[in-house]
């Protein structure tokens, strides 16, 4: 083996998510959905110093300046309408349940 030749360290899910103070779920399901860089190795996720260092710079957030909106990434969920289709009717949303969760349940588990 060469002096030159230089293999960078590779993280398992585990240690990376142990690097970056994340669950390992969290970091599993962000890789699965492709939304973080990761390398595929032997069928289990992989990750590198510089796929660490990036996830950090995707996930920073900047301090607003004062006066200004609120970013458009904030977490409340009910100021956003429904984008409408070109045809000006918004997309269908699920009904709230009518019934409490466990309410009315049947069969052999209900005893």
């Amino acid at each position: 083996m060469t002096g030159n030749h230089h293999t960078p360290a590779l993280y398992t899910t585990a240690e990376a998510a142990e690097i970056l103070k994340v669950k390992k779920s969290w970091l599993e399901r962000q890789a699965a959905t492709r939304k973080i860089p990761f390398t595929m190795l032997g069928g289990t996720y992989r990750f590198t110093d510089g796929h660490l260092a990036v996830i950090v710079q995707m996930h920073e957030m900047m301090p607003s300046r004062p006066g200004k909106a609120q970013d458009s990434r904030s977490r409340s969920r009910r100021a956003r309408k429904p984008p409408a289709t070109p045809s000006g009717v918004a997309s269908l949303r699920p009904r709230p349940r009518s019934h409490p969760p466990g309410g009315g349940i049947t069969g052999p588990s209900a005893a």
